[in-house]
Parts: C-alpha cells; sequence; structure tokens
C-alpha cells in the first residue's frame, strides 16, 4: 500500500537515516536537502526508488535531477503533482 502524497513522512525518514538517524539535524522542509550535503547525485537513485515503493509514483527519467529534488516541500510538490488518481 502507498503512501498518500501528503505524508511527508517517508521522506523525512529517509533523509533522517542518510544523516545518522538524529532528526534534529535535518533541515525544515522547504530548506535545500543538497546545500546541507544530505542530498547529492548518488542518493537521487534511492531517493527515486523510495518515491516508487512509499507513494507509487513512477519517476520519469527526465525528472530525476537535484534541482527538482532539492528539498521536502519540492519532492512532496513532486509526488502530489504526478500521483496516481485515487
Amino acid at each position: 500500500m502507498s503512501a498518500p502524497a501528503s505524508d511527508r513522512e517517508p521522506l523525512r525518514a529517509f533523509f533522517t537515516e542518510k544523516i545518522g538517524g538524529d532528526r534534529s539535524l535535518l533541515p525544515s522542509d522547504g530548506e535545500s536537502l543538497v546545500d546541507a550535503g544530505i542530498l547529492d547525485s548518488f542518493g537521487l537513485a534511492e531517493l527515486t526508488a523510495l518515491i516508487e515503493q512509499a507513494y507509487g509514483v513512477k519517476v520519469k527519467d527526465q525528472d530525476v535531477g537535484l534541482e527538482k529534488f532539492s528539498s521536502i516541500d519540492r519532492i512532496a510538490a513532486y509526488i502530489a503533482g504526478n500521483s496516481p488518481a485515487p
């Protein structure tokens, strides 16, 4: 079962794990994960897999990029805009 597009918890948990498990170090949803050093080009493949598994959203190859997925807000907007109709 997929998480609803509005549920950002799978994203927060994914990035919290990337920074060693301390959620207090995670930037706010609107801040850049790239600038914080949490997301880089290597992490995009894992993030894409998470989006597809947790949210049921197929990420198109042309959409994969650090700018489009630079923050939790931007990732959530992508998920909401590409989620299958209920």
